[in-house]
C-alpha cells in the first residue's frame, strides 16, 4: 500500500512530538557560511534548509533550528554554542 499525504504529515510531525526546540539567534559575528555549516553538521539540515534557517534568523532575529527531546536539544545547543553561535533551548 503506497504512502498517502496523511502518512507523510505524520512523519513530518514526529520531530515536534517532544515539544522541545533549539532557537538560533542572529548575531553580527558569524558568517552565513559558518552558520549554514553548523546547521548541516549539528542539526542534520540539508543545504537548502540551512540556508532558509540562517536567513530566517537574520531577518527575524531568531529561528527554530532543531526539534526533539529535551536531552537531544540540550546536546545540540551545547554543540552550537561551542561553535560560537547564540542559541537557547526550551
Amino acid at each position: 500500500m503506497p504512502f498517502t499525504e496523511e502518512d507523510t504529515k505524520v512523519v513530518e510531525d514526529i520531530g515536534s512530538i517532544y515539544g522541545h526546540r533549539v532557537i538560533l539567534y542572529n548575531d553580527d559575528v558569524n558568517s552565513f557560511e559558518h552558520v549554514e555549516e553548523c546547521l548541516m553538521k549539528i542539526c542534520f539540515k540539508t543545504e537548502e534548509e540551512a540556508m532558509e534557517i540562517a536567513m530566517e534568523a537574520h531577518t527575524n532575529g531568531k529561528a527554530v533550528c532543531y526539534e526533539g527531546s529535551m536531552e537531544v536539544c540540550e546536546t545540540v545547543a551545547e554543540r552550537m554554542t561551542y561553535e560560537m553561535l547564540t542559541v537557547t533551548y526550551e
